[in-house]
């Protein structure tokens, strides 16, 4: 479903390759709609080693929202074939990698590149390593990646299962807030269009 420690080697090539391509085009066509001297600053999940398998938290997001959907197997609300057709397109650049593509698309000058880490909780904006309200924020984390992953699971599972997916998720993301706070490692990054 996601890249994890499992994944043959080359679908993770794949999924790299494909992020390259995607960058690639999305730093072309931002360049054709600034002007000269113009500037960009992008944010997105990111990792913070080098290691391929090493997405860090965010993977163990997609493990939990993996649990959840084996639960709805468990209850018969889903077949496991549904599941294990099921890929989400997601891959993780570590700064590295972002460097180098804009390097060598030349289109574009770093102004700054940084990399910080979120509360997967997005109602939470302490520093603390410990969650006060976990329920709360196993709430606020399901909604918010309802909000990016619903449509994705609709269209692939249908739409009666979305509401116990979430609530089983947000359950599901509660008892690991209970260990520990989890963040996302998101990377900033300042750009500047060169002039050619």
């Amino acid at each position: 479903m996601y890249i994890e420690k499992t994944t043959p080697p080359i679908v993770i090539k794949l999924f790299q390759e494909q992020f390259q391509k995607d960058f690639e085009l999305f730093l072309t066509l931002r360049s054709k709609e600034l002007v000269i001297g113009g500037r960009m600053l992008l944010t997105f999940l990111g990792r913070k080693c080098e290691e391929m398998m090493m997405h860090g938290d965010v993977s163990i997001m997609y493990e939990l929202l993996a649990k959840s959907l084996m639960s709805l197997i468990l209850q018969g609300r889903m077949e496991q074939e549904k599941l294990d057709s099921f890929n989400l397109p997601y891959y993780t650049p570590s700064m590295r990698e972002v460097m180098t593509l804009i390097d060598t698309n030349k289109l574009f000058d770093i102004e700054h590149i940084g990399l910080f880490e979120s509360n997967w909780d997005p109602q939470d904006d302490s520093n603390s390593d410990i969650v006060l309200d976990c329920h709360s924020s196993g709430e606020n984390v399901a909604k918010c990646i309802r909000g990016v992953m619903g449509p994705l699971i609709i269209d692939h599972f249908g739409e009666d299962i979305i509401d116990g997916l979430f609530m089983a998720f947000a359950s599901t993301v509660t008892k690991h807030l209970q260990k520990a706070q989890a963040k996302y490692p998101i990377i900033v990054v300042s750009l500047k269009k060169v002039v050619h």
